[in-house]
């Protein structure tokens, strides 16, 4: 009885596997329709008999680029016929499930290699210049998904066409792939859709590529910041990639920001100091002087720090508010100090007068300042708001009692 079962089973399993072979010779019969074909071997690409021959992965590749080939015809048949209709999304997933199948295919076919069950590869070379052929219609498809808000698909076809330089694939092209200068380009914008999907793990692996381009490499070198600042929390590296930005990108004020804080928040303003002298060398933009006037205001050299917020002015191009503003807390900062030491002495202690009338002065010289900020970005009541009321309160209750109606405080 044993036997007879044995034999039953063994009988099963031969039919499951002819059912199998048959599923691939009856998509092969229909490959003048690709997309029907390219259902039908769908079911050999998960069962044991088939899936693990290349000739399977091929033969559905071959499905797939006959599908994408179709669609990018009528695209270039589109522009001189506005009626064709041409279904984007079928073209690039199509390419896409492309470069899946032969990558499949090509490990399939090492492995038979590696086992001794074949001598040498004899799909590689051909499926490796279909796909370098086509590789650069990847970009397309990352550009479409990602105009569309589809990161999840950008970040595949910008992630595919940068991996093609390292797949084990295109050993043989090495030489040419070295020549690719986009690869860094695209990189970003891998990275780029990486960080709209919160990939951090992509974020690092393609930013680490894409920061070489000249031009956008700041942007990856932006997002690889954020995922060691916030998300895979790394000082040291977060200090490598800010500092690297700051050297090579020294416009973008992202880095300088970044690294101003760094230093402020370890109490090195001298560091700080001597980085921006350093930037102001290279270019004397309104952001590394504003930074200097604050860095400057931190050590209380409150003169000097003026001087140099003058300058923004002078420039009247960006943060010329924000001068006025920092101009104004120049007299406010060393005043409050005073303020400070009032409030330990008694009210009939002759230093007293002596320093309600320097903090008057200091207000009196500040007022015209704060008043500029709010002129020149009335919405930004965080540059003028609070030090004003606390000006006015002091010289001229009448104008505190108005701007306070005017900031909508109730009295």
């Amino acid at each position: 009885m044993k036997k007879v079962l044995f034999a039953v089973a063994l009988m099963f399993g031969a039919l499951a596997a002819s059912a199998q072979v048959s599923v691939v010779k009856e998509a092969k019969s229909k490959k003048g329709n690709p997309e029907e074909a390219a259902k039908i071997i769908e079911a050999a690409l998960t069962n044991p008999e088939t899936a693990n021959d290349p000739e399977t992965w091929k033969l559905a590749g071959d499905f797939q680029k006959a599908i994408y080939d179709a669609e990018n015809e009528k695209a270039y048949m589109a522009n001189v016929d506005k009626s064709i209709k041409v279904d984007v999304n079928k073209m690039y997933s199509s390419l896409l499930k492309m470069f899946e199948y032969y990558y499949k295919c090509d490990e399939l076919e090492q492995a038979k290699v590696a086992s001794g069950e074949m001598k040498k590869p004899k799909l590689r070379k051909k499926n490796a210049e279909v796909l370098l052929q086509l590789r650069i219609n990847l970009v397309n498809g990352g550009i479409e998904a990602f105009n569309a808000g589809n990161h999840a698909d950008a970040l595949k076809y910008f992630g595919n066409y940068v991996d093609v330089n390292t797949h084990p694939m295109f050993a043989d092209q090495a030489d040419v792939l070295k020549a690719d200068t986009a690869v860094a380009l695209y990189s970003n914008y891998a990275a780029m859709a990486a960080s709209a999907v919160k990939d951090h793990d992509a974020v690092i692996k393609y930013g680490t590529i894409g920061k070489a381009n000249d031009t956008e490499g700041y942007n990856s070198l932006m997002f690889m910041a954020e995922v060691y600042g916030k998300e895979k929390v790394d000082s040291v590296k977060w200090l490598e990639v800010v500092t690297e930005g700051v050297d090579r990108f020294p416009k973008t004020d992202y880095f300088v920001a970044n690294l101003m804080d760094h230093y402020l928040n370890r109490g090195m303003t001298d560091e700080a100091l001597a980085k921006i002298d350093q930037l102001l060398t290279v270019s004397e933009t309104p952001y590394y002087l504003y930074v200097k006037g604050i860095l400057l205001m931190d050590k209380k050299q409150y003169e000097p720090a003026m001087a140099i917020l003058d300058k923004i002015i002078e420039k009247n191009t960006d943060l010329v508010a924000e001068a006025y503003s920092k101009k104004g807390e120049c007299y406010i900062v060393p005043a409050q100090d005073i303020v400070e030491e009032n409030s330990k002495l008694n009210l009939d202690d002759p230093k007293y007068n002596a320093n309600e009338a320097k903090i008057k002065d200091y207000y009196e010289k500040a007022k015209p300042l704060f008043e500029k900020a709010k002129e020149l970005k009335p919405d930004n009541k965080q540059l003028w708001g609070q030090a004003l009321l606390a000006i006015y309160w002091k010289l001229n209750k009448s104008e505190y009692e108005s701007l306070a109606r005017e900031m909508g405080i109730e009295l």
